[in-house]
């Protein structure tokens, strides 16, 4: 990892120059920054910035992938990754503060996000970087994917996501102008859909439908009846999902893929509940309805037992948070997101989590060392005219924890009437 490409050269170049490092004087090192399976579109490692005499800068470095297919698939995500430091991000932050809800430690507004140092996007050359701080630095870790979440860290990220819905709802009401750029962020995926004339999508939707279906049990009669109804059509259930038109005045600038590995957090000492948190890869950030973030979640990262306790509580603690934070920017949760509008939002897009989790849970499932090339994965799926096995989750560890968990979304799903 000596030398990097000339644009991420450039990039951490510009960096440097920015925190006051000396041209001709300072260096730039690298290391792996991520274990695998961490970085799931792109490479991530960490760059060292040092300069004797001074403390030295350590920042994550976020580069495209060096398979060329895989460099084509993720420019959209890095696109869009780009434009939510760029533009999305800062924009929340001004508006906040004309408000006088500002960012930082004490202050009650949504700004919990990695310090973005840099990010650039080259469509036609396909180039693209992002540079930003290394949360570990400042003792943030991830929680155990392996794990279901818990309840004292399900509630901080149902606060934080009430928090960030909550601007998309007053600048929306307040600044509308300004705020329509960003209904321009359509869903990432639904436009890969779109670009697929082999429709891989739906072979994989299907073959992973087929999958969990068999992690039912046989007294699971209404889960599978549930199921049946989803069969052949779950890419036409996504679609409808991400369809910003659909549900409005409801939609918000959503952060998009709220699994556990894109949120880190921070502890007091030993003591288990999180002091602190932050939610990184903006990659699928999308203009969709709130419950999509909500439902992905709950759904996929928490099980069975935890719904079972504290579902409604959950969802207590995001929509308090969403009406606390509107009032704080002069809205008005009561006109802008009644109640009975967010439960009958719920019962429209609440299967979201079941049909993302078909995809992401197999990977939660799946150890470190088990994981497949994704290289190799993706340029079987391009070059291949059948469909490719999806392998994640066959391993008869990850397999048995895939059962469980797969199990309890259907059987939840249905039984809150989602589907």
């Amino acid at each position: 990892m000596d030398t990097q490409p000339e644009y991420v050269q450039v990039g951490l170049n510009k960096v440097a120059a920015e925190q006051g490092f000396t041209e001709g004087r300072y260096r730039i090192e690298f290391e792996a920054g991520s274990s695998k399976g961490d970085g799931f579109m792109g490479t991530l490692f960490k760059a060292f910035i040092r300069e004797d005499g001074r403390e030295e800068l350590i920042v994550l470095v976020k580069d495209l992938p060096d398979s060329e297919v895989r460099r084509q698939q993720s420019m959209g995500m890095f696109h869009r990754e780009v434009l939510a430091y760029d533009m999305l991000l800062p924009a929340l932050d001004k508006f906040q503060a004309e408000k006088g809800v500002g960012s930082g430690k004490d202050s009650d507004g949504f700004w919990r996000v990695p310090k973005c140092y840099y990010a650039t996007c080259n469509l036609e050359k396909l180039e693209a970087v992002v540079i930003m701080e290394d949360l570990r630095q400042s003792n943030f870790r991830m929680w155990n994917k392996y794990e279901p979440v818990d309840f004292e860290h399900s509630s901080m990220i149902m606060e934080q996501l009430g928090k960030l819905h909550a601007v998309s709802f007053a600048m929306k009401d307040q600044q509308p102008e300004l705020f329509a750029q960003f209904k321009k962020f359509t869903d990432p995926m639904k436009m890969m859909i779109d670009m697929d004339p082999k429709r891989n999508i739906d072979n994989l939707f299907a073959e992973m439908h087929e999958r969990a279906v068999g992690t039912l049990a046989k007294e699971d009669v209404e889960a599978k009846e549930g199921m049946e109804r989803l069969k052949g059509i779950v890419t036409d259930h996504y679609v409808e999902c991400v369809n910003a038109e659909d549900a409005e005045p409801y939609a918000v600038m959503a952060h998009g893929d709220c699994w556990i590995n894109n949120m880190m957090f921070t502890y007091d000492g030993n003591e288990p509940t999180p002091t602190d948190i932050r939610l990184i890869d903006w990659q699928l950030c999308r203009y969709v309805s709130p419950i999509l973030d909500l439902s992905y979640f709950l759904f996929i990262c928490t099980d069975e037992e935890l719904r079972g306790k504290h579902f409604e509580e959950l969802l207590d603690t995001y929509y308090n948070s969403l009406s606390e934070q509107l009032a704080r920017l002069g809205g008005d949760v009561k006109r802008q997101y009644p109640r009975d509008a967010y439960q009958a939002q719920w019962k429209k897009y609440g299967r979201f989590g079941l049909l993302m989790g078909l995809i992401v849970v197999p990977m939660i499932c799946t150890a470190r060392d088990d994981l497949p090339d994704m290289d190799e994965y993706i340029e079987k799926l391009e070059k291949s005219e059948e469909h490719i096995k999806y392998d994640y989750g066959t391993e008869e560890k990850a397999f048995e924890l895939y059962r469980k968990r797969m199990a309890g979304i259907i059987r939840d799903v249905v039984r809150f009437g989602y589907l």
